[in-house]
């Protein structure tokens, strides 16, 4: 081969690979970045190849995933594939799964589930046909057993003891159910079947979430049966359930409810009403960054649940506005992390991160999906 041809040869791959991997603007320096999101891939698959609670678990191995499309690294699929299987065989006769730690929440399975649907089309079809099954019946569940609230909001779940006994029903409204089962899990059963009833649950289920949002935009946490019940109350300790211990945690599920709704619903007027709605809590996030470039008190649990606020802006930014304030705050959580005792102290086990504290399995876990996204725009909700 002539060395101009070969030269030729050359350009035309690195152009190709350009064209299909565009830098992102949201890593100032996306090699650190990638170098870094390498590492916490490589740390996953050797380490948190089976891990107990599902919400855990199914971060950690859409982590995987998105590792594995932007490396070409087969382990990573094959370890998150593994884990899949697994999942369905601890689907209950009843459609639930017991979520590794007590009561049965709608919330951590829609989460676990997002698994699924993040492998799907990349594993064979006797899988695909395993996964729409398993999440079929799942919502089929939830709809015979009433529990989607007259208002839209989706319930709790079901009570049960610390080995997954089903005790009773949990109807209560949650806000987080209604982000990641209501509009996440049943966008994608819209998106598969295109039954219009599905996506009505999932805009139903936002539209409750988004009316009880105030002023200045923060999204409460709403959960009766565990001390935040919505409404005006003295109750100091309530007031504080709903409105402060849970506010990014809140977003970061929300938003990722809100981001499968608005890419999958293909309903106009819908998504242009959800998008409308959002705005005031995405002006809320962009104020109340700390200045390190995390959100939420450090080291509280609400931290530990933040990162998916870096997801849900980054969402905003490629698909309703952008705002340049967004590139500057994405990019300021990144640099935060390519900090090595920032990144310990935040609670990443890959860089250290004390083991023996049980929510920094969730910061790693939830911060993985985070940091896809910033090399790639809304990589884990590529469906």
């Amino acid at each position: 081969m002539s060395n101009k041809l070969f030269a030729a040869l050359l350009l035309v791959t690195l152009l190709f690979s350009c064209a299909r991997t565009p830098k992102s603007p949201f890593c100032t320096d996306c090699e650190a970045t990638k170098s870094y999101f390498k590492n916490l891939c490589d740390y996953i698959e050797k380490e948190k190849q089976d891990v107990p609670t599902i919400f855990i678990g199914g971060y950690y191995m859409r982590t995987l995933v998105s590792g594995y499309k932007i490396f070409d690294e087969p382990a990573y699929l094959n370890t998150a594939v593994t884990y899949a299987d697994s999942l369905l065989k601890k689907q209950s006769d009843r459609g639930y799964w017991g979520t590794g730690y007590g009561n049965i929440y709608l919330a951590d399975t829609g989460s676990a589930l997002g698994l699924f649907i993040t492998l799907y089309k990349y594993v064979d079809k006797e899988r695909q046909q395993k996964y729409f099954d398993a999440i079929k019946r799942y919502v089929t569940a939830i709809e015979n057993d009433s529990l989607i609230n007259p208002s839209g909001a989706i319930g709790t779940g079901w009570r049960a003891t610390k080995d997954g006994v089903i005790t009773g029903p949990y109807k209560d409204e949650y806000t987080i159910s209604s982000g990641l089962t209501g509009a996440e899990i049943f966008t994608w059963m819209y998106h598969k079947t295109k039954e219009d009833k599905y996506r009505r649950v999932a805009y139903n289920a936002l539209k409750w979430v988004l009316s009880t949002m105030r002023q200045d935009g923060v999204i409460p946490y709403v959960l009766a049966g565990e001390g935040s019940v919505l409404g005006e109350t003295a109750d100091s300790l309530n007031n504080y359930n709903l409105w402060k211990k849970w506010t990014y945690d809140t977003s970061t599920y929300v938003g990722e409810g809100i981001i499968s709704f608005d890419l999958y619903c293909d309903q106009p007027e819908w998504k242009a009403d959800i998008r409308k709605r959002i705005k005031p809590h995405i002006e809320f996030l962009l104020r109340t960054q700390n200045d390190d470039g995390t959100w939420a008190v450090p080291g509280s649990e609400d931290q530990k649940r933040s990162p998916g606020v870096v997801n849900f802006l980054i969402w905003y930014y490629e698909n309703v506005n952008k705002d340049a304030r967004i590139v500057k705050a994405v990019q300021k959580f990144d640099q935060f992390l390519l900090v090595p005792e920032n990144a310990k102290a935040f609670g990443m086990l890959n860089s250290g991160g004390d083991p023996t504290i049980w929510s920094n399995d969730v910061i790693t876990s939830i911060t993985g999906r985070a940091i896809g996204d910033i090399l790639v725009p809304e990589l884990d909700a590529k469906w």
